[in-house]
């Protein structure tokens, strides 16, 4: 105790000598930010759980740290966050089996995907930052995947709720953060900002739904509503797609609840949800209703120059398989689509500008930039990484059901289809390195492993003795009551 004690007094003069030091360099303006910096790191070592919430918290507020790309809150509590879990490992204050998870191995495979292909790329310093950028999107799965069984969820959806709210709200009060009439929120794209808000809407669904403060509900029905209507302010196509499968997902799974409604309690929520349906529909700016019909003109492909959105995303697809054509297996190297774009006849075609064409430009389409630029091994790597994270979904809410935890098979749910919006996004934009993806990646290995343990529980007890739930009434038929 006494060396502990000497310990921490020799690391007070040093660091009073340090902060000394500095404020007598033109360094001085980090001195006063090194003991706070120090204070930071002690109380996230002592709760590292509320770290990968602040994450979480911060991804839709990136934008205010654009012009910091050396220096940003997200960086520094990520590092300190991996220095934290790895210090905790070999002290074996978490066991190494908080890392066990079968998504290692397609990952290792996106990896080294990544790794091939750029050792071949004839541009290589495009294609080694975009290595580094998916070695720090896999840092955060690394993170809440270390820390995972720490996380409460609930707590991780409003942090996620709130932060996409707040930056609905300011795309809704400022012209600021708007491009083109569409809003954007803190980012530089209105589909990117679409996809944080449809990520959202899972989340404050549930909050909705099983917050027991009747203040509360108020607050995240108000909250829902700024995201909806931020949401149609971006003018998005894409996420409406999203959206409609999202809720699709979520009614599946409360088929059981309808089964207890009578004919005339369905038939008027049927009536009821087609006229919500028409008249959000009605209410819509006519631009955007406009850009909704247009999905229609889709198989016109690039010779329809009436919808030049959708005539640019085909002339995406034309590029990206000739690319891949021409390197099936490794690809042309990562970070290379907009060169190959940017020397096609299509980029000049569609620029967004005469004055300032834009001619490099990224495919808009996950799945096809990997296929394009890491080739078939790449691109089976990510599907299976986003297959076995929905599988695990899928399969920690059926367990979840048949232990009889109804409301861990909501939580599962309302998260999962959050994963699968994601998922389903990439198919409109370039998101591999994602924060939220990695995050709900690595949370649908805590629902796969507190289903399994559960499961392996309940399989050495009698039947009637198998754990009960709050709202097990809602999945029971009625002579079970």
């Amino acid at each position: 105790m006494k060396n502990r004690g000497l310990f921490f007094v020799v690391c007070a003069v040093l660091l009073m000598g340090l902060c000394s030091i500095l404020l007598t360099t033109k360094y001085f303006i980090i001195a006063p930010a090194i003991p706070v910096a120090l204070l930071g790191f002690l109380l996230l070592y002592r709760y590292p759980e509320y770290g990968v919430i602040l994450l979480a918290f911060l991804v839709p507020l990136e934008g205010l740290f654009a012009g910091n790309k050396l220096f940003t809150g997200s960086k520094f509590v990520g590092v300190a966050l991996i220095a934290i879990i790895l210090v905790k490992l070999l002290l074996k204050e978490i066991s190494f089996k908080q890392l066990k998870t079968p998504l290692w191995w397609p990952i290792f495979l996106l990896v080294f995907a990544f790794s091939i292909s750029s050792a071949w790329s004839p541009y290589p310093e495009l294609s080694t930052h975009s290595l580094r950028q998916l070695i720090t999107a896999i840092s955060i799965f690394f993170i809440t995947l270390g820390l995972k069984d720490k996380i409460n969820i609930i707590h991780f959806m409003k942090a996620v709720v709130v932060s996409v709210a707040i930056t609905a709200l300011l795309a809704l009060v400022s012209g600021s953060h708007s491009l083109e009439d569409r809003a954007i929120g803190l980012l530089t794209d209105p589909n990117y900002f679409a996809l944080l808000l449809t990520t959202a809407i899972p989340l404050v669904v549930y909050l909705i739904l099983k917050d027991s403060h009747v203040v509360m509900k108020l607050v995240w029905c108000a909250l829902l509503v700024i995201i909806l209507i931020a949401f149609q302010k971006t003018l998005s196509r894409s996420g409406v797609v999203v959206l409609v499968i999202a809720f699709g997902f979520l009614g599946y799974h409360y088929k059981e609840n309808l089964k207890k409604l009578t004919g005339a309690q369905v038939g008027l929520i049927f009536i009821g949800g087609m006229l919500t349906a028409i008249l959000s529909f009605l209410a819509m700016p006519e631009d955007y209703r406009d850009r909704i019909l247009s999905l229609a003109n889709i198989t016109s492909g690039v010779q329809s120059f009436d919808d030049r959105s959708l005539g640019r995303r085909t002339s995406y697809i034309v590029v990206g398989f000739n690319a891949f054509k021409d390197n099936p297996i490794i690809g042309s190297g990562p970070g290379t689509f907009p060169v190959h774009y940017a020397k096609s006849g299509y980029a000049t075609a569609f620029s967004l500008s005469t004055n300032e064409p834009e001619l490099f430009r990224r495919a808009h389409n996950t799945y096809l930039e990997t296929l394009t630029e890491t080739g078939l091994t790449g691109f089976f790597a990510l599907c299976g990484i986003i297959l076995i994270g929905l599988f695990q979904f899928k399969d920690a809410r059926k367990k979840s059901i048949a232990n009889r935890q109804f409301d861990q098979a909501t939580l599962v749910t309302h998260a999962g289809v959050a994963f699968l919006a994601i998922s389903l996004f990439f198919m409109f934009l370039t998101g591999i390195n994602n924060k939220y993806f990695w995050m709900f990646l690595a949370i649908s290995s805590r629902f796969i492993q507190q289903a399994n343990d559960l499961s392996r529980f309940n399989s050495g007890l009698n039947p009637e003795l198998k754990l009960p739930s709050k709202n097990a009434s809602i999945y029971r038929d009625s002579e079970e009551k």
